[in-house]
């Protein structure tokens, strides 16, 4: 099932051509393992013609190869779990896989909430004038909501149509601990009173969607099982590569997107600890109101997703497509990710800080080996190690490429050769991004970001 996308006048964005991702992914498991080992092939032609880090010996083993396999195991195993990225990629994600069936649950309501600290508003009125095209509009249990965390929510009312709702965020909410951004869920969920039957669409205030986000919602509520439903994120709303280094480094994130974070929802039923999205979070209203949004911590999606998965509530990946924006500038990239490690790291549970850790090390050593070619020093191992270093770079190449690519097809103006000057620059920048990460994870860890940074989305 393809959706057909509505209101041919209404101002569609140049995204909305994306049901050609939607057809990729229904074939994933036959054509990315396919990618994958064309990605090989040709990485083994270049290494042919440039050289290789590493040369092969007759021997059965060498110094060299242990030192290698060790560091290389390590860096593996904290990627939690090793190829998680690849395999997320290639295991068959079923997009359409409650598109049939019957249906076997009740629905209340779905509240589609977008909140903004109102600092923003040219971008969430923008955002929330997408709903106007929906045919969504019209259906008898779904409720627009914008929830401002300001005291100028006259000026969203004044600039919205009246079939959406505008909720302003009281001075007093009583809350024990909650603060800025769970505050205002928290607000909304004792506002509505949800009931098991009720349902909340969560979005930031730059989270644009679509005909088929909705389709999707509908049928992942009424046909499916899970009580949790998070999906991928595309960076494609605005600026989409204005910012070479901040649109490369959403690549790495969209990348992790359809592997670590996906897999674990996939496999298991449920996020690595609590790696959720913030945004694009479809969740049961006995989800919220078992575990509430009471909480000071400045990471409050990932604080969620922990304590809902703690208390045995499945997850399920849903695969459509929300669109969203990269940071405008470094400093904004910066803050947002020491936010995120500074609540991350504030759970104050040992296994939650260890995989943290693991996360900012793990990308870095897809790096560290390569580069020591440039101080000429080569790695000597048997023939069959070779091959599996070839492939470990392969599978890290492999998911930059894809996830570039797709990003670039849910475009409709995007030519092949900004498509492949894309996929260069994202695969070159790719360790600049991880340094950068891992630095922003460090100093987040000697000193914690403060109170919540809202980033400008200009």
């Amino acid at each position: 099932m393809i959706v057909d996308q509505v209101g041919a006048n209404a101002g569609r964005p140049p995204w909305q051509h994306s049901n050609r991702i939607y057809s990729i992914l229904q074939y994933n498991y036959i054509l990315f393992p396919c990618t994958l080992l064309l990605t090989f092939y040709a990485l083994r032609r270049l290494v042919d013609h440039t050289g290789y880090y590493a040369e092969t010996t007759e021997k059965s083993w060498t110094r060299s190869a242990t030192i290698h396999a060790a560091l290389t195991v390590f860096f593996l195993i904290i990627q939690i779990p090793p190829y998680a990225n690849t395999l997320g990629l290639c295991l068959p994600m079923r997009p359409f896989r409650h598109s049939k069936g019957p249906k076997t649950r009740r629905l209340g309501t779905l509240r589609v909430c977008l909140v903004t600290k109102g600092t923003n508003v040219q971008t969430a009125v923008n955002s929330a004038r997408r709903w106007d095209v929906l045919t969504q509009r019209n259906h008898p249990s779904v409720r627009f909501h914008v929830l401002v965390d300001n005291v100028n929510g006259k000026e969203f009312r004044q600039q919205l149509p009246s079939y959406i709702t505008v909720d302003q965020v009281p001075t007093h909410v009583p809350v024990k601990r909650a603060k800025y951004k769970a505050r205002a869920l928290e607000h909304f969920r004792q506002k509505y009173q949800l009931s098991k039957e009720d349902w909340v669409l969560h979005l930031d205030e730059e989270s644009e969607i679509d005909e088929h986000v909705m389709v999707t919602s509908l049928d992942f509520i009424e046909r499916g099982t899970a009580q949790f439903g998070n999906g991928t994120i595309y960076y494609t709303t605005r600026n989409h590569w204005s910012n070479t280094f901040l649109s490369a480094a959403e690549v790495v994130r969209l990348a992790e997107d359809y592997g670590r974070f996906h897999l674990p929802f996939k496999i298991f039923r449920r996020p690595l600890l609590g790696w959720v999205h913030g945004s694009w979070m479809l969740i049961n209203g006995e989800v919220e109101n078992t575990i509430k949004w009471d909480t000071d911590n400045v990471c409050e999606d990932y604080w969620f997703g922990y304590h809902a998965a703690k208390h045995g509530f499945k997850f399920e990946w849903v695969h459509a497509l929300f669109r969203e924006q990269p940071p405008v500038c470094l400093m904004d990239f910066w803050r947002q990710r020491r936010r995120w490690y500074t609540g991350i790291w504030g759970l104050n549970k040992i296994t939650v800080r260890l995989a943290l850790i693991a996360a900012g090390l793990g990308g870095m050593g897809n790096f560290i080996f390569p580069l020591i070619r440039i101080f000429g020093v080569r790695v000597v191992v048997p023939t069959w190690y070779w091959y599996w270093m070839l492939f470990n770079d392969a599978t890290s190449l492999h998911v930059l490429v894809v996830a570039g690519i797709l990003q670039d097809l849910s475009i409709a103006d995007v030519n092949p050769f900004s498509i492949l000057w894309h996929v260069i620059m994202s695969v070159a920048l790719s360790p600049l991004t991880h340094t950068l990460q891992a630095v922003a994870l460090a100093t987040a860890l000697v000193i914690p970001s403060k109170g919540y940074c809202v980033i400008d989305k200009t």
